[in-house]
């Protein structure tokens, strides 16, 4: 048994309140869809925070995106077989966690915290290219997986932040295909520039550290993007 004054507290957890469907909304064939489509594009193209938002997200993903060579860093850099490959995947989802489990301080934050993430990323990751000792590899590892994490929170949150109401599904349809589509692009980018080049000088690349700057300097929008209210 709990004691009585913890039984006594309220929950910290309380159900939503029930969304009323919107039974006004005529229902849609594919050329409307379409047309859906076309108005989150337009609105997107006129609005350079939701446009600077997805470029310094295809930016880090695809310049910097090492996932597809941790089985040749694995045998070339580190000397290990099928376990350091495990690590190397795992080491940035710890990082990853400990980002969520410390989150609250987005809340306050803005678009250049945003930046600072995902130039975190790219240092991170261009200092694990760098390096042969494993260890040190993989806490950049779990630091590139903590700036992606609240890369990820911030974009998602300043994305749903500036987007109207009446185009937030459209426009996070968009988002999510962007999200699907660069990763693989960054994946087939590092393998190709690997054969050209070896497989630490791929990921030593640090293009996303340039092209985070870039977009920063190209929309200031996206530098003075906050999420917290003045007086918040």
């Amino acid at each position: 048994m709990l004691p009585e004054e913890v039984q006594r507290r309220p929950p910290h957890v309380r159900p939503l309140p029930p969304t009323p469907a919107d039974t006004g909304a005529p229902a849609r064939g594919v050329r409307q869809a379409f047309a859906a489509v076309g108005d989150g594009l337009r609105f997107i193209r006129g609005h350079r925070l939701i446009v600077g938002l997805l470029l310094i997200d295809a930016a880090a993903m695809v310049f910097t995106m090492p996932q597809a060579l941790y089985p040749v860093l694995a045998d070339e850099q580190f000397g290990g077989g099928p376990g350091v490959v495990g690590l190397l995947y795992a080491a940035p989802a710890l990082g990853a966690l400990v980002g969520a489990a410390t989150s609250g301080w987005t809340a306050r934050a803005g678009g250049h915290a945003l930046i600072g993430a995902v130039l975190l990323w790219g240092v991170s990751l261009t200092g694990f290219g760098l390096t042969a000792l494993l260890p040190l590899a993989l806490v950049l590892l779990a630091l590139a997986g903590l700036g992606d994490l609240v890369s990820e929170t911030l974009r998602s949150a300043l994305l749903q932040h500036g987007t109207p109401d009446g185009l937030r599904g459209r426009v996070s349809s968009l988002w999510m295909v962007q999200a699907t589509v660069s990763p693989a692009l960054g994946n087939a980018a590092v393998g190709f520039l690997a054969e050209l080049t070896s497989a630490s000088a791929a990921v030593v690349t640090g293009g996303v550290v340039v092209a985070a700057l870039a977009v920063a300097a190209a929309f200031p929008a996206l530098r003075r993007a906050p999420l917290a209210a003045p007086g918040d």
